[in-house]
């Protein structure tokens, strides 16, 4: 037990990967620290986050992983019509554009299925059991704010540590371009974030 002038602490979980020693310290475990959310798209990034987090929890049963990609942005056309005189007819073209949304967004989920599966694997492969990974996806209404939508995600789910995996970019890009994990480690107070290069 390692003692703090405030309150005592213990290691409850320590794991080595690659000479790094992660030790997570606590005065008790808590469900939502052994709850991961993983940022999921199509990149090579994606599965090295995917590799690093299997390492980190292969063999221990206690942790649940939820797989969650940021769906694109409805189109504009599919957020709003231009209203109608007649109540009647109001409501059915208030109808028919419910429809129409939840149509692309099934099939946006359909489009993104081999990139949910390919993580799946990754995962299974490496002896996560299937019944510790959940998949689901985020519903963006303007252009996606995927940092926030994995923040909100995190929270809904009681996740206490978010992965996501970060591309290497040439040197002008990197001056203009700012990565996901950058701001989620901006933005997310209170949680664990991990940024897999």
């Amino acid at each position: 037990m390692w003692a703090c002038s405030c309150s005592p602490f213990r290691i409850w979980w320590c794991q080595t990967f690659e000479g790094v020693t992660i030790a997570l310290m606590t005065d008790r475990p808590r469900e939502r620290d052994k709850r991961i959310l993983v940022g999921v798209d199509d990149s090579d990034a994606t599965i090295r986050a995917l590799h690093y987090l299997a390492t980190i929890i292969e063999g221990r049963n206690d942790f649940h992983v939820c797989l969650l990609h940021v769906l694109p942005p409805i189109p504009p056309e599919l957020l709003e019509f231009g209203g109608a005189e007649d109540p009647e007819a109001e409501r059915q073209l208030s109808e028919e554009l419910k429809r129409a949304q939840a149509q692309w967004l099934e099939e946006a989920q359909q489009a993104a299925q081999p990139v949910m599966q390919r993580a799946q694997a990754v995962l299974r492969e490496r002896g996560i059991d299937p019944r510790q990974i959940e998949v689901a996806f985020a519903e963006a209404i303007h252009r996606p704010d995927i940092p926030q939508s994995l923040l909100d995600a995190a929270g809904l789910r009681h996740c206490g540590t978010i992965v996501v995996g970060r591309e290497s970019f040439p040197l002008l890009q990197e001056l203009l371009h700012r990565h996901v994990g950058e701001e989620l480690v901006r933005k997310g107070q209170g949680m664990a974030i991990w940024v897999v290069e």
